[in-house]
């Protein structure tokens, strides 16, 4: 036997979850305000646990999450405008410059590198991991197939969250993916191999408590 079969159990039910609705003589006499108060719309779901808030109504509360401010923000910082006349006019030049460049970009490979010492190895004695955040340097590999310009006639651009390498050839323009320690960066050229490495050192924000 269905509990279909039986319309005073679907009555019953009815009056169950809507307490609020009246029917007399068959006629549904419930107010939109009845409707509002509804255990099953407003009551009777996760939302409606705890005390409402302010100005809303139960059951459609929404907390706002906090912004955390140890993880890297996936939305990109606006770039500061130029101040001076000088400054918008090299700022024009560059964004010409990558509108009819021509050049090649060359492929390059980034990989993390730790100062590892004998107390890391074998004592343990310091709070390094495995990951990229117990790192200090980034050491990035530039490949330059062909190219036959010397490296002291290469034009390389280092600044803290930018590079630009500029040859016969090739041209790249890479933001890099943590701001680094112009002054204490190092630049190697393999004529053989043809290949550019750079050891960047990095400059975050909690390298003080990873390393």
């Amino acid at each position: 036997m269905s509990i279909f079969d039986n319309p005073e159990q679907l009555r019953a039910l009815q009056n169950l979850l809507n307490p609020c609705q009246r029917r007399r003589g068959g006629i549904d006499c419930s107010s939109s305000e009845d409707e509002d108060e509804s255990m099953v719309v407003h009551k009777l779901n996760p939302g409606g646990i705890g005390p409402p808030k302010t100005g809303s109504a139960p059951g459609k509360t929404k907390s706002k999450k906090k912004a955390n401010p140890y993880i890297t923000p996936l939305v990109e910082e606006e770039k500061k405008q130029p101040e001076t006349l000088e400054q918008w006019q090299e700022q024009q030049e560059r964004e010409d410059n990558d509108i009819l460049e021509s050049r090649k970009t060359p492929e390059y490979t980034m990989t993390y590198r730790q100062a590892v010492g004998t107390e890391d190895v074998f004592l343990q004695m310091g709070n390094r991991t495995g990951s990229s955040a117990s790192c200090e340097d980034l050491v990035l590999e530039i490949s330059l197939p062909d190219e036959e310009m010397s490296a002291d006639k290469m034009q390389l651009d280092l600044q803290e969250t930018e590079l630009d390498l500029r040859t016969c050839l090739y041209r790249l323009r890479l933001p890099l993916p943590h701001p680094v320690d112009v002054d204490r960066c190092r630049a190697k050229y393999d004529n053989e191999m043809k290949k550019l490495q750079l050891l960047l050192r990095l400059k975050r924000e909690l390298d003080f408590v990873n390393f």
